[in-house]
């Protein structure tokens, strides 16, 4: 079986765990109202902390009015501030307030949970060569990240 064959496995797999994940009783989201758009704005937020309104749009490649009307519902809702640009009147700085932290440690926790549960279902054995596997996802997911450029 060659890589390709194994990485398709490997996603197959994960595709069929979403699958029976979904299926099962699903968990209260932290807030229904967040729309994917919006969730990936609050993740790189967390990721990167408060940037400029052009830096966020180019990295998440999109353009800037259609980001300007994501952070105004994420400001609507408590979950982003907009801040002046001390060090340039015409930009415009967006943050993650406490409440959007919240929400995204809320978020991150469900998913925590999920993984528990599964987990909770192997041998001893089992978890370990999960606990390698994510290890190798871990540094792989460094590599990656190492080789984006900066913005």
């Amino acid at each position: 079986m060659t890589s390709a064959d194994q990485i398709e496995r490997a996603l197959a797999g994960y595709a069929q765990i979403v699958e029976l994940m979904s299926g099962m009783r699903t968990p209260e989201f932290p807030d229904s109202h967040v729309t994917m758009a919006q969730m990936r704005v609050l993740m790189l937020l967390s990721a990167i902390g408060e940037a400029r309104m052009s830096d966020l749009a180019h990295q998440l490649g999109i353009a800037p009015s259609t980001l300007s009307s994501l952070v105004d519902r994420l400001v609507e809702a408590g979950l982003a501030s907009r801040l002046d640009d001390p060090r340039d009147r015409r930009s415009v700085i967006v943050a993650l307030t406490p409440a959007g932290s919240q929400m995204l440690d809320q978020f991150n926790e469900l998913g925590a949970e999920a993984l528990r549960s599964l987990l909770e279902q192997l041998d001893d054995r089992e978890i370990v060569t999960v606990t390698k596997a994510i290890e190798l996802l871990v540094a792989a997911a460094r590599r990656l990240a190492a080789q984006e450029p900066n913005t």
